[in-house]
């Protein structure tokens, strides 16, 4: 009986104290989003970084007026696969780069009328088995004649590298500072409530209450105010998250990390909820514990 009875008296006191819940609420709810936004950029980048490392790949760009014979390709790839450590190669025609470019840009007429095949090079694209071996196969078709630009995931690997690296440093210090914040928002909250029922309490202590039977309700308090911010902040960060979606489906074109599936959301939420019990539940037992021992 002891639960439902804490909990209805800490519903109770909430009710009656709605400024201060609202207070509450709203810090949580802006320190969980903050959490959220920046595990959700942490995790899309490591995506996106796994979907790089995943898929080592030099292209190389002929000029786009000239157009190699097929002994040329060949002699390019005799080459290339006496280094043995490419995996696949492909030679990517003028037509075929039309064809690639036309489906990236269906949804945009005037950019497939203004662009013709004659207008676009023709490339060789070469795998290989790991991305340390793309440095390697790039020099060499460099060497190539008629080749006039070479790419490799070398530097797209190393900044998303050092971005991800980034985004986990900031937001981890961001969201603590939060954390801690929110901490003592929510203990000086709640010690108010304590201070306000000295008389009660003593009453309570006086005929052999227990602490926890005294402090159930004021822990519970500050657990409904992590949990409602944490729905709430879930909430508004999935919405955000639809809502960008089309926009972050044209940047991310080709890598397929979206959309994001419901049970990773769902683990999101779970994590939320019991980092908002833990900050909310924490404060209460700090504020009634200092309280109750002085």
């Amino acid at each position: 009986m002891t639960k439902p009875r804490s909990f209805a008296i800490a519903w109770h006191r909430i009710r009656r104290a709605p400024y201060q819940a609202i207070s509450a609420i709203s810090i949580m709810t802006m320190t969980l989003f903050l959490a959220s936004a920046f595990f959700l950029i942490a995790a899309g980048s490591q995506a996106v970084l796994n979907f790089f490392e995943s898929r080592p790949q030099v292209n190389a760009f002929f000029s786009s007026e000239y157009v190699p014979a097929q002994t040329e390709i060949d002699e390019i790839k005799t080459k290339v696969a006496a280094t043995g450590l490419a995996e696949t190669f492909k030679y990517v025609s003028k037509e075929n780069a039309l064809e690639i470019y036309r489906n990236l840009n269906q949804n945009d007429p005037l950019l497939l009328e203004a662009v013709t095949a004659q207008m676009l090079p023709a490339s060789v694209e070469i795998s290989t088995r790991k991305p340390g071996d793309l440095k390697t196969i790039a020099e060499l078709l460099k060497t190539q004649p008629n080749i006039e630009d070479v790419r490799y995931a070398e530097d797209i690997v190393s900044t998303l590298s050092k971005w991800t690296n980034s985004v986990r440093i900031i937001g981890a210090s961001l969201v603590g500072a939060h954390i801690l914040i929110t901490l003592i928002i929510i203990l000086l909250i709640i010690g108010i409530k304590v201070s306000a029922r000295r008389d009660e309490v003593a009453l309570l202590q006086l005929v052999g209450a227990t602490p926890w039977y005294i402090s159930a309700p004021f822990i519970l308090e500050g657990v409904i105010y992590g949990v409602v911010g944490a729905v709430l902040a879930w909430g508004v960060s999935y919405l955000l998250l639809l809502s960008s979606m089309d926009f972050l489906n044209t940047f991310l074109s080709g890598i397929p990390i979206l959309p994001v599936s419901l049970v990773f959301m769902l683990e999101l939420l779970a994590v939320e909820i019991a980092l908002g019990i833990l900050v909310g539940g924490l404060g209460g037992v700090i504020a009634t514990r200092r309280f109750l021992k002085a």
